[in-house]
């Protein structure tokens, strides 16, 4: 039994109801404008791509409401989770990112931070395969899911498990990154962080970035997570059971018709 990811959770701004949809529907129009996306969801701000309806999907709004933006690099509001962007074209990516609000936070030459509108850092990378790819590369595209942890290799293990991805694409201690044996996107990386984890619900220590992962029995995936090493969370009115991982990371477990 493996786990997928359905969706990478954004939290975003929005103490009521009408805050929420001003903030939410901002910040899902970034991203859905920067990587080719659409909304697909209003009531909970979600985007997809229309031509890939069952592949990652990103979902802005998340308690709690107290919305406190990462400031990376400080580590005292660390980033918890980011994306990592692949773009055929680095400067073309740059420059719609830039209009679309973002601000770049530093450039390493291969790849490039930014923060987006309220404060989620990404980073963009030169997309190596396009040339190959051609005509078929898709001009931006989610490559990796990065966390942070205080060890990289071990937090590996527990979602190379979860999620089946026994490949290390790359396997170091202060970096490891995973991936499916099919190369079906997102692959996951987990970096070296000395920074507080989350500590979900406590606002003080907020999750920022979450996953929602599917799974087909509930039950067997509980008992799974549970042997791996997570510890239950308490359920807050959500209709999916909640776990941190072995670092503190909160992810939603959702069974069909959740």
């Amino acid at each position: 039994m493996n786990a997928e990811i359905r969706n990478v959770v954004f939290a975003c701004p929005g103490d009521t109801e009408e805050s929420y949809h001003a903030a939410g529907r901002a910040i899902a129009t970034f991203y859905a404008d920067l990587l080719g996306m659409r909304i697909v969801r209003e009531d909970w701000f979600m985007i997809a791509r229309e031509d890939d309806p069952d592949g990652v999907r990103l979902a802005f709004g998340d308690g709690p409401l107290d919305y406190q933006p990462p400031r990376w690099p400080d580590p005292k509001h660390p980033q918890q989770l980011h994306l990592d962007i692949a773009a055929a074209d680095l400067d073309d990516a740059e420059r719609s990112a830039m209009e679309l609000g973002a601000t770049r936070l530093q450039d390493k030459g291969h790849y490039r931070s930014y923060a987006d509108p309220i404060g989620h850092p990404f980073c963009l990378y030169r997309d190596a395969g396009a040339e190959e790819a051609g005509e078929q590369a898709l001009s931006r595209r989610i490559e990796r899911v990065v966390v942070d942890c205080g060890s990289p290799q071990a937090l590996a293990s527990f979602y190379a498990e979860l999620l089946g991805m026994p490949r290390r694409v790359l396997d170091t201690p202060e970096r490891v990154v995973i991936a499916r044996d099919d190369g079906r996107l997102p692959a996951l990386a987990f970096q070296h962080s000395q920074s507080p984890a989350p500590r979900w619900p406590d606002p003080a220590y907020p999750q920022q970035v979450h996953l929602d992962l599917h799974v087909e029995d509930a039950g067997e995936a509980q008992h799974l997570v549970s042997r791996l090493g997570a510890t239950r969370l308490p359920d807050l009115g959500g209709s999916c059971p909640v776990y941190a991982d072995p670092a503190g990371h909160p992810f939603c477990l959702c069974s069909p018709g959740q």
